[in-house]
């Protein structure tokens, strides 16, 4: 993608223009990405939660949002974030390097993960800390 596309769909995204299906894993971190690269990381994190949540309650998908994950995958894109490079290669890096969506595995028990209280909000890694 390149600048344009990834601005393209972050406004479709925010406007729930996009179906459902149309978001997937290497979306989130080109979101992730554009919002760090916008503002500070609880800005971009807040921003972030508004967003996810917008979308879910648009497609009337109750539980979609997670706060343990939704923080976990935003500092894993600011560790990973090239501020020197353009957006669009900047966001090929982050996809390049945390394409793998079982990235929180590493970090997190699948019993705390799926906890309602790592869904509504943030609790640190019992596995591997950063």
């Amino acid at each position: 993608m390149n600048d344009a596309e990834i601005l393209t769909m972050i406004d479709r995204l925010e406007r729930c223009l996009l179906d459902k299906t149309e978001f997937h894993h290497r979306d989130h971190l080109a979101v992730a990405a554009m919002y760090l690269y916008s503002s500070d990381f609880e800005s971009a994190l807040d921003r972030m939660r508004a967003t996810l949540k917008r979308f879910a309650a648009h497609h009337q998908v109750s539980g979609l949002y997670h706060e343990t994950l939704t923080r976990f995958w935003l500092q894993q894109v600011e560790a990973s974030l090239d501020r020197k490079l353009c957006l669009a290669e900047s966001v090929r890096k982050v996809q390049e390097q945390l394409g793998d969506k079982n990235l929180a595995f590493e970090y997190y028990s699948r019993e705390l993960i799926n906890s309602q209280e790592a869904k509504q909000k943030w609790v640190p890694p019992d596995r591997r800390m950063e």
